[in-house]
């Protein structure tokens, strides 16, 4: 809009100055200068102070400016009867009148006003018998579509740039619920595995066995060792610093082994039943199943911790399906957790659906189960 609003200044200065030289009006002054200056005035205000005239927010008509160049039309096509000549340079103000309405006001106002700016030549001409011909009204017209073309296209870029912010605020808000879905596993998971070690520590205090309980609390501290190495390793990513060390590799349901033997030395009474190559597991489904997995046995140490767990695991060639079964203890440690109080099933089953497949939960019978089914057919 910038460079349609510094053309038609140029325009309009171009034809006042061909209008002062075919008419004459510095050898033989008249209010025919007058005119010229009304004319001229409001494109180099317009140029250089382009709030002056033009409503820039909100968007809408802009009623001075609108205002401002019927009034310039009026005086070139005053101009065009005043000492009539062939080829009137008047016509050039006209052209920047019909290309600045085009480009600043809608279409309801540009279309009516561009027509009457193209009519004044041909009834100027009819009426005061003006030499320009009825072509110029072509001119005009054509500076008018010029004008619309470029304000559709200032439009259409705007919405172009709406829509990238739009996408990349929703990228910035998936990968925000990515981030918290990791962490959320990471602290469960940890917690779970501290406090079932905490628990062992009591007993074996009860028990007078301070060996016991001393082994308890060097698991529990290697556990939150790791955890905080995870935690300082992420943010390190995450904050772009050149001194992040390798990334570690993502955890993979062929880890299920070493999860389940870190619940088992924590006291959980967990048992594994994997069938299938779980390594021929792609990435990201396989990070799915071992979170899955992971925050389902955070959820038994939490809420059935004296029950015991099974993690079945079974690959098939199109799908991979996990389910963590436990006994129900209690009427109200998992029927809470899965009533969707916390963000543990909500997060699982996001999990699952982002590689296409589902996640349930609840009762069968006496047991509480939790079951994913994944694909890999097209993730081999």
């Amino acid at each position: 809009m910038t460079g349609l609003r510094l053309a038609c200044a140029a325009v309009a200065v171009a034809g006042a100055a061909l209008v002062v030289a075919q008419k004459h009006l510095f050898t033989s002054p008249g209010p025919g200068l007058l005119l010229v200056a009304a004319c001229v005035v409001p494109f180099l205000a317009d140029a250089r102070w382009p709030r002056l005239l033009r409503r820039e927010s909100p968007p809408g008509p802009d009623w001075p400016l609108v205002i401002a160049m019927l009034v310039v039309a009026a005086c070139a096509g005053a101009l065009l009867g005043y000492r009539p000549a062939d080829g009137d340079s008047a016509v050039l103000i006209l052209v920047a009148v019909a290309a600045s309405l085009a480009g600043a006001a809608r279409w309801a106002i540009s279309l009516p006003t561009g027509i009457v700016v193209a009519l004044i030549p041909v009834i100027v001409g009819w009426i005061a018998g003006s030499h320009t011909p009825a072509a110029a009204a072509i001119g005009i017209a054509f500076a008018w579509v010029a004008g619309t073309a470029i304000q559709a296209q200032v439009r259409a870029s705007a919405e172009v740039i709406k829509l990238r912010s739009a996408a990349v605020e929703h990228q910035i808000a998936e990968e925000r619920q990515q981030l918290a879905r990791e962490f959320h596993d990471l602290v469960a998971h940890t917690l779970s595995v501290t406090m079932l070690h905490m628990a062992a520590v009591r007993i074996a205090l009860d028990d007078g066995d301070p060996p016991e309980a001393l082994e308890s609390l060097d698991q529990a501290q290697r556990a939150g060792r790791e955890a905080m190495r995870e935690m300082r390793q992420t943010v390190r990513l995450l904050s772009g610093s050149q001194s992040a060390i390798q990334p570690l590799p993502l955890p993979h349901v062929r880890d299920l082994p070493d999860l389940v033997d870190e619940y088992v030395s924590a006291g959980l009474n967990v048992t594994l039943d994997a069938d299938g190559d779980l390594a021929a597991i792609s990435g990201d489904v396989g990070l799915a199943a071992y979170r899955i997995a992971q925050e389902s046995l955070a959820n038994v140490a939490k809420h059935a911790p004296g029950s015991a767990a099974r993690v079945q695991v079974r690959v098939s060639a199109t799908e991979l399906r996990l389910t963590v079964t436990n006994e129900i203890v209690s009427a109200s440690g998992p029927v809470v957790a899965a009533g969707g109080v916390g963000h543990g099933v909500a997060g699982m089953t996001q999990r699952a659906a982002l590689v296409g497949g589902t996640f349930t939960a609840g009762r069968f019978g006496s047991q509480w189960r939790a079951e994913a089914v994944l694909p890999i057919g097209e993730h081999r």
